[in-house]
């Protein structure tokens, strides 16, 4: 059992290979040097038991070694040959065998990856998936994450770690643990390039037709036990979340408000985790209730994640109107809240005036002229640009006025949120009644009543609000439209619009400028 853990303990922070031939007795018989013939590789590891990557435990040393089974993908130009370990499982030094091409320089990879590529205009390798769920072993981590390069001729070959890794010591039993950036602004796992880099590996995810913005540790999870998630080398800008889902199904949840930047062959030592921690925070915050929480049975896929999507019951307000003394949502589901320019985390205004036809704002001190572009967050006058989210980007947590005034998980819908909920009309879900998508009347106030089918009781109202423009209000009562967190493109964003009056009913993924005031409905994502 203990040569058991050994084994197991080992890809993660394995790193150097060298690279022999073999001996002639141990080839087939070729024609030609280009022709394919049977290899033997000897592999070893980077540094010593006490290298800092491989301190696993700091109370007695470790080995990491070869396991049986293991395979790399070694490539002779583009094409990807497997090898298997032959010799020297349970030790630091060892073979693999298979077939390749004689050719002047190779490149490796573990795990052996089936359908990965080597560019050699650029020395990248493709198709490599760094898992976002990975299996949990004591003191140890998953190996197939355990992502390693090495470049070199056919004599020496140098393995390099490309992830570094985060440890947890939960002190009750778990089946699930859950890391990610706070606001979705990283991503951490999905199918990306690796590149050798002169021996400081890089990890692209970004072009991942599906990425994950979370990791998901699972498995058994005892008690007083260390266990490590590999991660991509990259800066969680808002901070982290992790979740441990204890063995009874309870949900404890820890948020890192500061940066955190995972290195690679590094480890971050995140802690012990108690029950009655006092690190523990509530992913509803401490301004909702769940009284006011409304759960239509949506779910949205992100990589290849999903997440129950929990709507607020009202919409957003804030406290710079005299009439406020709290910031939250709304007091009734019919109240219109506040209006909220794109990206801004507070109102400009410090009253409404609601006896003038259209209604105006007063303006507060420093937004002169209201809702306009010069006032816009992170709009340049002198260029007429936006300095931040130019395309296709995510509010982060610190724009987001959602999560700045209720906390916890709180933020504005995705534009992918909206449109997801808008699918859902007469599937699971009611736009209107019988799915008409036509604006209702609750107590006085019209707005889209979105019904549950199978539970009427369970519905989400958004009044019409209108919005605001510089000082002036238009289609109160009439319009609604409700800010998204996506941008658009350099100069708007995405919104959901609805109207009792055009043909078109309801547009989930409109777009106006960032400048408008809009209403804000705040939502919240479960892991499933």
């Amino acid at each position: 059992m203990k040569m058991k853990k050994y084994i197991q303990s080992m890809m993660a922070f394995a790193a150097i290979v060298s690279f022999a031939s073999c001996s002639s007795e141990d080839n087939t018989t070729i024609e030609n040097e280009s022709a394919t013939k049977l290899m033997t590789f000897t592999a070893t590891q980077e540094g010593d038991e006490q290298s800092t990557r491989a301190a696993i435990s700091t109370d007695n040393k470790k080995v990491i070694v070869w396991k049986s089974g293991d395979q790399i993908s070694i490539f002779d130009g583009t094409e990807n040959n497997k090898f298997t370990l032959k010799d020297g499982a349970g030790t630091k030094s060892a073979t693999f065998q298979g077939e390749a091409a004689t050719t002047a320089t190779y490149t490796a990879v573990y795990p052996y990856t089936a359908g990965a590529n080597y560019d050699t205009s650029n020395g990248t390798v493709t198709g490599i998936t760094l898992k976002a769920t990975q299996a949990a072993t004591d003191n140890s981590f998953d190996k197939e994450a355990a992502l390693m390069i090495a470049e070199g001729d056919k004599n020496t070959l140098s393995f390099k770690n490309v992830v570094g890794y985060v440890k947890v010591k939960p002190n009750f039993d778990c089946k699930r643990i859950d890391l990610k950036a706070f606001d979705n602004s990283a991503v951490l796992a999905g199918t990306g390039t690796v590149s050798y880099n002169g021996g400081e590996p890089t990890l692209d995810l970004s072009s991942a037709p599906k990425k994950d913005y979370a990791i998901t540790l699972q498995g058994d999870i005892k008690e007083g036990k260390y266990y490590y998630i590999a991660v991509p080398p990259v800066t969680l800008k808002a901070g982290w979340t992790i979740k441990f889902t204890a063995s009874n199904g309870t949900v404890y949840s820890r948020k890192g408000n500061n940066d955190i930047t995972f290195t690679r062959n590094k480890v971050i030592d995140l802690g012990e985790f108690d029950i009655d921690g006092s690190y523990w925070y509530n992913p509803r915050g401490t301004k909702v209730t769940p009284e006011q929480e409304v759960d239509l049975g949506l779910t949205i896929n992100i990589g290849t994640k999903n997440y129950k999507v929990i709507f607020a019951n009202a919409n957003l307000r804030a406290t710079l109107r005299a009439t406020l003394t709290d910031t939250g949502l709304a007091e009734k589901e019919t109240d219109y809240g506040d209006y909220f320019a794109w990206g801004a985390i507070s109102v400009w205004y410090s009253s409404i005036n609601k006896a003038s036809s259209p209604w105006t704002i007063t303006p507060i001190d420093g937004k002169s002229g209201g809702y306009k572009n010069a006032n816009a967050p992170f709009y340049d006058s002198p260029t007429y640009e936006y300095t931040k989210y130019t395309i296709d980007n995510t509010l982060e947590a610190s724009d987001d006025a959602a999560n700045v005034i209720l906390g916890g998980d709180w933020q504005l819908p995705t534009k992918d949120i909206w449109v997801a909920l808008y699918k859902a009309n007469k599937n699971t879900v009611n736009w209107g009644d019988n799915g008409n998508r036509k604006l209702e009347t609750i107590s006085g106030i019209n707005g889209m009543r979105i019904t549950k089918i199978n539970d009427t009781d369970t519905y989400l109202f958004l009044p019409a609000a209108g919005f605001v423009t510089e000082t002036s209000f238009k289609y109160v009562g009439s319009y609604g439209y409700y800010w998204s967190g996506s941008a658009r493109s350099s100069g708007d964003a995405y919104c959901l619009s609805f109207n009792s009056v055009k043909s078109v009913k309801v547009n989930a993924q409109d777009n106006y400028l960032r400048r408008f005031g809009f209403s804000v409905r705040p939502v919240r994502l479960v892991a499933e």
